[in-house]
């Protein structure tokens, strides 16, 4: 579809402004889920620890517990020894006292015991008998010995509102003796897919027939991101079944993401169908970018309605765009950034000013530097193009395209392999 079959596009960034100012962001509820299930959940309160961890002085390393100072000047030719008045292991509380010229065994993680105030490691002795060792090394005060609160305080902010929880997260929470944790709601998201062309998956393929992807592949992103999806199905081309099911994503769900039928053709009849059940209704309607121009923002009912194009590859950009910044928002959290490499193109890329294009590419090192080709410039229907694709070019509005051997900035999708 060409620039001129709209009457005006505008910027992503114009179109995000205008989404959030006629939006209003409202605080998702809050419920508590065991840490078991918080894995990709996202806080909802910043955690404060309520203990301090370790609770106690402990080893850092296997060796004697000692004071210190008894260790001052020790050498390989000029040792120092101590008496082993016996040993802590870990998970033990010792009864012991040190007194000057004497050492306890200890094992990593083991508390110190009383009037200790470092740690040899085991490598810097030698026994001389069951109850004398040798000390090749000096210690200082405090050394090899892990202090209470020196890795959290009670009272310090462990984990900020917005975190999303991954394994470590989890990890801390439960050190310090949680068992659930306080969360957003998941977000809910509605999922259309319109056509009358359009069969479920599973079903038998026919002539003129294609298998509706967008729908999985949109709610898996959702998915992806923290939300829950609700699934309104297939729509035909029918503006009535269209409204009855847009009605039921934004009765049940905070957001409605809708494929197909958003261009400006006579079969398209997405953004009437909005228009007509509420208003504002359709806010934006044609972005300045390939692929992915139809891509449009609608609000009813304090809702918001993203309808993406009906091709796969223009849908999982529009949705990359403008749904998942929202869901981000409502979640309080941020995206986690995908690494970019900088790249020398191999082929040129021409384009065409006045758009911003994300270009499908692939990258591979060469010795020392990274190298770049495209796969396709043009197709968004092309699935194949996203799975061997590695990584996205995106081409400024400003830049005529690429020659052979400029440096470009490449955000990876996939692993680089070696030439």
């Amino acid at each position: 579809m060409g620039l001129k079959e709209f009457k005006k596009t505008i910027n992503i960034e114009e179109a995000l402004n205008i989404l959030f100012k006629n939006i209003q962001i409202k605080d998702l509820e809050v419920e508590e889920v065991y840490l078991k299930d918080g894995l990709n959940r996202v806080l909802s309160d910043d955690i404060i620890a309520p203990m301090n961890i370790p609770s106690f002085n402990k080893s850092a390393v296997d060796g004697y517990a000692v004071i210190a100072e008894d260790t001052f000047g020790a050498s390989q030719t000029n040792p120092c020894v101590l008496t082993i008045v016996g040993s802590v292991s870990m998970g033990k509380v010792p009864d012991l006292q040190i007194k000057r010229l004497e050492a306890v065994e200890v094992t990593t993680g083991s508390i110190i015991p009383n009037g200790a105030n470092a740690v040899v490691m085991i490598e810097y002795t030698k026994k001389i008998d069951e109850k004398k060792i040798e000390v090749y090394s000096s210690v200082a005060p405090n050394e090899n010995i892990s202090r209470i609160g020196e890795d959290i305080k009670k009272g310090d902010i462990v984990l900020k509102k917005g975190t999303r929880l991954k394994p470590p997260h989890l990890g801390v929470l439960a050190s310090l003796g949680f068992t659930k944790v306080s969360v957003f709601r998941k977000p809910k998201v509605a999922v259309l897919s319109t056509g009358d062309e359009l069969i479920e998956i599973g079903t038998p393929i026919e002539m003129g027939k294609t298998i509706d992807v967008n729908r999985l592949i949109i709610s898996l992103m959702v998915e992806e991101l923290g939300g829950e999806v609700i699934d309104l199905g297939i729509a035909p081309d029918n503006i009535d079944v269209i409204k009855s099911k847009l009605k039921k994503g934004l009765m049940n769900a905070d957001i409605v993401v809708i494929s197909g039928g958003t261009s400006v053709s006579k079969i398209d009849l997405v953004p009437e169908a909005i228009n007509q059940i509420g208003k504002p209704g359709v806010i934006v309607h044609g972005i300045s970018i390939r692929p992915a121009m139809p891509t449009g923002i609608a609000i009813v009912n304090g809702k918001p309605i993203f309808m993406l194009s009906g091709y796969p590859v223009a849908a999982i950009i529009g949705f990359n765009l403008f749904v998942k910044p929202l869901i981000l928002r409502l979640l309080f959290t941020q995206d986690e950034p995908k690494p970019i490499v900088k790249c020398r193109v191999l082929r040129r890329i021409p384009h065409s000013t006045g758009l911003r294009t994300f270009v499908r590419v692939f990258v591979k090192k060469v010795g020392e530097e990274y190298v770049v080709e495209p796969l396709r410039i043009t197709g968004s229907g092309l699935l194949t193009s996203m799975t061997k694709a590695n990584g996205i070019l995106i081409i400024p509005e400003n830049v005529e395209g690429y020659e052979v051997g400029d440096l470009v900035d490449v955000t990876l999708i996939g692993p680089v392999m070696e030439a």
